[in-house]
This record gives structure tokens, sequence and C-alpha cells, in this order.
């Protein structure tokens, strides 16, 4: 387009020439991003314990850190979570009235359930039974009062602010660090989000279908789930063909098939 811009003489030059583009990496997840299980619960004994609870309910369910935040009495259900709310990231300005904003890719009143392990549900009685949630009264966009009973709110009522996916990394480097959890430069090995990453691995390892765990994720796209964790599927290529053999020549590779008789009397002559 702006070469023929300027074969019409519109523009003098062609201000593109020269530009390179940059090559775009594959967003396709490191394992080496992945904690293994003794890494999360070390991380869960590290953290400051008002926010073990945010460790589980990212690695076992597969929260974003602001959905984490958000986690409020009305999300438990039977054997399962549902979520529609994450904190907004001004939620920790003092005058902030629409301190939680709709799941991301969602409108308001969307939500989505995610099943939760047994394990899950002792954490959540046991963060309960220390902390007990409290009401928080926010704004939604229409401008409409909504109350929360809300697990990580100020203990103190009417004193501080919600904690945002941003104060809280604090809290998470720190538990890293004190967990041994850094790099040969003395970094946090790992973000909040890696834990979702091991929600969604340890899912797939498991044979659980990536457009569940997708959904689960809250991802926009089963495109994104794929691009993301696709290469971690095990077995895909082995299983493939065991069921392709099956299907279309189920019997055992070992049985000689009227095709390969055929091909033995090929071109002999009588």
């Amino acid at each position: 387009m702006i070469e023929s811009a300027v074969k019409e003489k519109r523009i003098a030059e062609n201000p593109a020439v020269g530009v390179k583009i940059a090559r775009t990496s594959s967003i396709a997840v490191d394992e080496d991003e992945i904690p293994t299980l003794e890494e999360v619960d070390l991380l869960a004994h590290h953290i400051a314990q008002q926010y073990r609870l945010t460790i589980y309910l990212m690695s076992g369910a597969g929260l974003r850190p602001s959905e984490a935040l958000a986690f409020a009495s009305e999300c438990r259900r039977t054997e399962f979570i549902r979520v529609r709310w994450q904190v907004s990231a001004k939620a920790n300005a003092g005058d902030c009235r629409t301190t939680f904003v709709p799941l991301k890719h969602r409108a308001e009143g969307e939500y989505r359930d995610i099943p939760i392990a047994l394990f899950l549900e002792e954490e959540i009685d046991a963060h309960v039974e220390q902390w007990e949630p409290i009401p928080v009264t926010f704004q939604n966009k229409a401008g409409k009062d909504k109350q929360l009973e809300v697990f990580f709110a100020p203990r103190d009522r009417g004193k501080g602010t919600m904690p945002t996916a941003s104060t809280f990394g604090y809290h998470f480097k720190k538990a890293c660090k004190a967990a041994g959890l850094v790099d040969a430069n003395g970094k946090p090995k790992y973000t909040p989000h890696s834990l979702r990453h091991f929600f969604a691995s340890t899912a797939l390892a498991n044979g659980i279908p990536i457009h569940e765990v997708s959904r689960w994720l809250g991802h926009k796209s089963i495109k994104i789930t794929a691009d993301v964790y696709g290469h971690l599927v095990p077995g895909a290529w082995h299983r493939c063909r065991e069921v392709m053999q099956n299907a279309m020549r189920p019997v055992p590779l070992d049985v000689e098939s009227p095709a390969s008789k055929e091909a033995e009397g090929y071109g002999t002559v009588a």
C-alpha cells in the first residue's frame, strides 16, 4: 500500500524502507517456568499465611492472581467454585469505588465454573477458620452498589485497601526468596502466573481434554491454550498411531494382512 502511494507520487518515499520487523517468539510455555509440586508447597509455606490459600487457588484451580485475591464466599459451591470478579488494578487507590471488575475477556454477569479437589476445599475451610471473610461494598460499571464477602480484604473494616495483583507480587517474590526458589542472580524463579502453568500442565498431563482446561483457565479461545500448552499434552504422536491403527485395521500388527500377501506374490513368474 505504501509502495503504491510512492508510485502514484502521493508521498515522496516509503518511510518503512529499512525497518526490520521483529520476529515474534513462540508463546509456548517453557517447562522450566513450571514449578514442581514440592515447590508449590514451599511457596504456600513461606508466603505470608493470610495469602497461603491464594497459592492453591492458582495452582489447584488455575485462577489468575487478581481472581484469587477477589475470592469471596459466593464463589464456593458444591465440589466447584464459581468466579465472576477480579480485583481491579486500581483497587489500592484510596478513592477507588470499582474495587472489583468483571473477569478478563468477560462481561459483567458472566462467570466460569471450575471443579476443585477435596484438598482445596480443606484449604478453604482452614482459611475461613482463621480469617473470617470481610464484607466489601463496591460499585459496578453501572454505578450500582454491590457487596462481596471477600477472603483477602483488609482485616480492619474501613481501613486499608484491597491488595492488587501488583501488590501481591511483592509477597510472592518474598516467598520465593524465603523458599530458596531463586536463580543464579538471586531473582525469583517463578511468578504468580507460574502457578496457572502448574494447574494447566498437571491437568493436561493426566488426560484432561484441552478444551476443558481452556474453559477453566478462562482463555478467550482454545487456540491460546493450544499455543501455550499444546506441547505438554503427553504421547500425542504415539496415541495417534494407535488410534488410527485400531480404527482402520483393528487386528494385531503381527497378523499378516491380505495386502501383504498380495505384495509377496507381485511380479512372480508362473
